[in-house]
């Protein structure tokens, strides 16, 4: 049993706070736990390794660990697919089995028969390397595929031959996630190094298969810095690249399209050049100046009009296409809609097609829906039929084809792909995922509002058996980067009500469920908004009875810990436990470490007076009080996490541990060898049933014997 102390806490690792204080924007900031920082430090390496004890003997008391290391085990216990990409009369796409680790790369003939391509597993039989980008060249012959290892983000690009799999080009290293540009057949391809994987601005590159990567060609004028002309002969003089850089060409080689960003949320700006009339290691760019200001996404068609979906003057979306020769006049093909974001699309063109289409993705409060539209218009022609109202990802079309596919998913239905044939008109089920144990359950939706009275949605998966009713509630949310939180295929959801309690997801500003207005709604100087909207669905669920007292758990990975973290600290009453997993915690700091830096864009920097009064306003690190009772916290960190440093997670710890005046443990959950990203699916199912037996322990909930 833990050891516990006169005052009835728990006894922690000891850690002296300093008296560290940094003086920022004028005013004083006090990081009494900056020596946390050094993770190779003997003192944290000593305080580290007796958290990691004092975790494993609270978590061999949970009772529920098995029985939810068994339900997810269960519920994730069917074959997923991804939508296919086409090449040389070829379907690509990743397959993980039932009991397999990590997604692999499989091919498939016209007659169905496919076969393993590249299996992570069994090129690494470690379970370290992961499956990164992969793009098949154009006729098939050849797919480029990057891996990489441990947490690592940090991409290795090899390129294998596809009727043997074996290895004929690489590797190239440096590389950040992404696809590769092949240059109309199996010749060559541009690719990209640098980046926020390789700390460096991103720069292009055009590497000839059988050359060593040494001698690959960089190419200049693709990138655009923020703070240097985006046009003209100098434009890239200084040296310096963008952090972030996308690059596609349309599969007649011709149209080079190059996008960059400075950061998640700051937009990007496009540029385009036309082979046809230049060296291909020396491209006569174009910048797409009319396109400046928001997020656009290209897609260069057969018909040799660019076509673009972008957030520019539309919050929720537009489809614009334009002329490569004349890209100052592009054309709205299809505007925004007046409640569903648009999220993607597919050009089906084939010239046998009576009119060529566009598929149109939307979505709306989680729900997907595909449109048809005349391409050459953007006429309406109806939607097509899905299987029901859940989520659709994923879509998919062969250049120059009458085909696309797509992914389907509800609550209770896993990712299942589909298939849409435009000359018959007929959509089926491309590629079954088969069926998992899944219990009976009832989804609906609560609506609350914020303080200032924004409508906030919360998704509610709750045992069939009990329809109504308080029941141990764990309150998931994310809100931030424009992600949205949809009603998708989420196995902690149902293990949870499954086992008995009550799951819900809540839908707050900073996430992208309405738009890019939504985001922007929740971020920077308006990140309150956010931590009002997760703070009012929680009172919601105690005041509508639907959670009993002591009941409320709080859980957030990532940007959505952050948002639990500030959550806590602000109204720690509201909940009983709460679970923060890789969260940037410190946001004075946040920024000198991992992906921080490309994140100001959407948090505010340091660096500026008022920015930093924004970061220090809710920063959760920031924000713990002595005295206070807080309840039982899990935090998680991966040691390789490349994009949150798992110093957050140690100094929140040990700012809780000394200031909590309840009996409730704070733990740190730390975990080796794996980042923020994919990881093996062994670890993923354990890192679930720890998190939800931590939520079952404090919030009550016995654990029923029957149940998924």
């Amino acid at each position: 049993m833990l050891p516990i102390d006169p005052a009835g806490r728990p006894e922690y690792p000891p850690v002296a706070p300093g008296d560290t204080v940094d003086r920022l924007g004028g005013r004083d900031v006090p990081d009494p736990y900056r020596a946390l920082e050094d993770a190779d430090a003997p003192a944290t390496r000593e305080w580290s390794a007796g958290q990691r004890r004092l975790f494993d003997r609270l978590r061999d008391g949970w009772p529920a660990v098995d029985a939810f290391r068994a339900a997810m085990t269960r519920l994730t216990a069917f074959e997923q697919l991804t939508s296919p990409q086409l090449a040389g009369g070829l379907a690509f796409f990743t397959v993980r089995g039932p009991a397999d680790e990590h997604p692999a790369l499989a091919v498939a003939d016209p007659s169905g028969s496919r076969r393993i391509l590249f299996d992570p597993h069994r090129h690494d039989p470690t379970g370290r390397t992961v499956l990164g980008g992969w793009t098949p060249d154009p006729t098939g012959a050849l797919v480029a595929v990057q891996t990489a290892e441990g947490g690592a983000e940090e991409y290795t690009l090899r390129v294998l031959e596809v009727a043997t799999g074996r290895t004929v080009d690489g590797p190239i290293t440096g590389c950040p996630y992404g696809n590769v540009a092949w240059s109309g057949g199996p010749e060559a391809f541009y690719h990209v190094r640098g980046g926020p994987a390789g700390r460096g601005g991103a720069r292009l590159y055009l590497h000839r298969i059988g050359e060593h990567p040494a001698d690959d060609t960089e190419v200049p004028g693709a990138t655009a810095p923020a703070d240097r002309p985006t046009h003209g002969a100098d434009a890239d003089d200084t040296g310096e690249a963008a952090p972030e850089l996308d690059v596609l060409l349309g599969a007649d080689g011709r149209l080079l399209v190059a996008a960059t960003a400075d950061g998640l949320s700051s937009g990007n700006r496009v540029r385009i050049a036309d082979l046809a009339l230049g060296a291909p290691e020396k491209p006569d760019w174009r910048p797409l100046t009319a396109l400046d200001g928001g997020w656009s996404s290209p897609w260069p068609a057969t018909d040799g009009l660019l076509y673009v979906l972008t957030d520019l003057d539309a919050d929720r979306g537009r489809i614009l296409v334009l002329d490569p020769a004349a890209p100052e006049r592009p054309r709205t093909l299809v505007p925004q809609h007046e409640h569903e974001v648009l999220e993607s699309f597919a050009v089906l063109d084939d010239p046998a097609l009576p009119v060529p289409l566009l598929l149109v993705l939307r979505s709306a409060g989680g729900h997907g829906r595909i449109t048809r539209h005349d391409l050459r218009t953007g006429e309406p022609l109806g939607a097509l039929p899905l299987p029901g109202t859940g989520v659709v990802t994923d879509l998919t079309f062969r250049q120059g084809g009458h085909e696309a596919w797509f992914s389907y998913s509800g609550p209770t239905t896993p990712e299942t792909v589909h298939h849409y044939d435009a000359h018959r008109g007929t959509i089926d089920v491309w590629q079954a995922p088969g069926t998992p144990d899944v219990p009976a359950v009832l989804v609906s939706e609560l609506h609350c509002a914020s303080p200032d009275g924004t409508e906030v949605t919360v998704l509610l998966t709750r045992p069939a058996d009990r329809p109504t009713g308080p029941l141990p509630t764990v309150l998931q949310g994310y809100g931030a980067f424009g992600e949205p939180q949809v009603a998708d295929y989420y196995a902690a959801a149902l293990a949870w009500a499954g086992l008995g309690g009550q799951f819900a997801v809540a839908r707050v500003r900073g996430g992208g469920e309405h738009g890019e207005g939504w985001h922007r709604a929740g971020m920077r100087e308006h990140k309150q908004n956010g931590v009002d909207d997760f703070l009012a669905a929680a009172r919601a669920l105690h005041d509508r009875g639907l959670c009993p007292p002591g009941g409320l758990g709080a859980f957030g990975q990532s940007a959505g810990g952050l948002l639990v973290g500030a959550a806590m600290t602000r109204s720690p009453g509201l909940f009983a436990a709460v679970a923060a997993t890789a969260a940037p915690l410190d946001m004075a700091r946040y920024e000198l470490t991992g992906y921080g830096p490309y994140w100001t864009d959407e948090f505010g920097t340091r660096e500026d007076p008022e920015e930093l009064g924004w970061l220090l306003g809710y920063s959760p690190y920031h924000h713990v009080t002595a005295g206070t009772a807080y309840p039982a916290v899990l935090l998680t960190a991966f040691e390789d996490d490349a994009r949150v440093d798992p110093l957050h997670a140690r100094k929140m710890c040990a700012a809780l541990q000394r200031a909590t005046s309840s009996g409730h443990p704070v733990l740190l959950r730390q975990e080796a060898g794996v980042g923020h990203g994919a990881r093996a699916r062994t670890g993923r199912l354990a890192y679930f049933a720890d998190v939800l037996a931590f939520q079952a322990e404090y919030l009550g909930l016995s654990v029923r014997s029957t149940g998924t």
